[in-house]
């Protein structure tokens, strides 16, 4: 279901963006709504509380376990009103007694937090680090340019727009990108090419998504998440057949394994709270710099705490959210691990 909601809001032709900056994970865009009244002012009201009810299950679809979404009592009309922010139509088209729009709603994340907390269930309250992301077209005639118009970029612009947990920005395909690298060196994963882009853009990974086929499809649809934090990589599930009026699917596909896996690392339990004491042993203050930036960005860290700084070492403490072993996997994906060195524990790079 989670998935029709994504391909239903990514079917318009238009994609909307809501006037309210807000947190991106609490911001959901472009729900389709359609809806039918005596006039077209009940219409868009009758439109406004459907689509909203509709954001609100996107929302929670994104936030939760896929186990803890029967737990979520749905809010009343009063209670939706009381969580919301903001919301906004767009590409409005009215007919005598009928209304069809974009909606996009933001919702209030500490409405939002509070009510999942009251509830006992572990929720993300936070973005993955943006995930670059170059769309690659391969056909019998070799892999085509990376600044081509092609079906496959145009699915993923439009993934990219639709926010969520996992930003995934695409190359821009600048004359600079494209003297970084070449669609061949895409395609074949050459990492002094993607470190070259990845430096560029600030991004600790980058995907590369191909597309298999000739211009009419079928296509074969593979992936590859280059982690420039961990020096390592994730293949993603192959897909085979793709129609080419379907490639928007497998995209969001692609997209959908990137935030189950950050979900799996950032939905914590916000009740729990805990600190450790660490030692983090260093060569110098270049690597104290880069180890603490990690641990800050970690995504279960609330705070650390420096109670000294020596040559040689450093000893922190470490305020989390979650349990020991989300703060575990929340350091290894920034490339840290914690181990348990002679009764004491340190942070060491993977």
């Amino acid at each position: 279901m989670g998935l029709a909601l994504w391909l239903g809001a990514l079917a318009a032709p238009a994609m909307a963006q809501p006037r309210p900056v807000d947190n991106p994970v609490f911001t959901v865009t472009n729900v389709p709504v359609d809806a039918s009244a005596p006039n077209p002012l009940q219409a868009r009201e009758k439109a406004q509380m459907e689509g909203v009810k509709r954001a609100f299950d996107i929302l929670v679809r994104r936030l939760v376990a896929a186990e803890d979404i029967a737990r979520i009592t749905p809010p009343s009309d009063p209670e939706l009103e009381s969580i919301i922010k903001g919301f906004e139509f767009a590409d409005e088209r009215t007919a005598p007694g009928r209304y069809i729009a974009l909606l996009s709603v933001v919702f209030r994340p500490d409405r939002i937090s509070g009510m999942l907390r009251g509830a006992g269930i572990p929720f993300v309250d936070a973005a993955s680090p943006p995930v670059l992301t170059i769309p690659v077209v391969r056909s019998a005639a070799g892999v085509v340019a990376l600044d081509e118009k092609t079906p496959w970029r145009e699915a993923w612009g439009n993934v990219a727009k639709a926010g969520g947990l996992v930003p995934t920005p695409l190359l821009r395909a600048d004359a600079t990108d494209l003297k970084a690298i070449n669609p061949e060196q895409a395609f074949v994963g050459d990492m002094a090419a993607l470190g070259r882009l990845a430096e560029r853009y600030g991004a600790q990974r980058i995907l590369v998504s191909v597309a298999t086929g000739e211009p009419d499809g079928p296509f074969a649809v593979s992936g590859t998440v280059y982690d420039f934090t961990i020096s390592d990589k994730l293949t993603l599930a192959p897909q085979s057949g793709v129609a080419a009026d379907k490639l928007i699917d497998a995209a969001v596909r692609q997209r959908t394994r990137l935030e189950e896996d950050w979900k799996a690392v950032a939905t914590l339990s916000h009740d729990i709270a805990d600190a450790v004491a660490v030692v983090v042993p260093l060569k110098d203050l270049a690597e104290w710099v880069n180890i603490r930036r990690r641990i800050s960005a970690a995504v279960s860290v609330r705070r650390v705490q420096v109670q000294s700084l020596e040559e040689g070492r450093a000893i922190v403490v470490v305020n989390f959210v979650g349990t020991r072993a989300q703060l575990d996997k929340a350091l290894e994906q920034r490339g840290l691990a914690l181990v348990d060195s002679g009764g004491s524990l340190s942070i060491v790079m993977r």
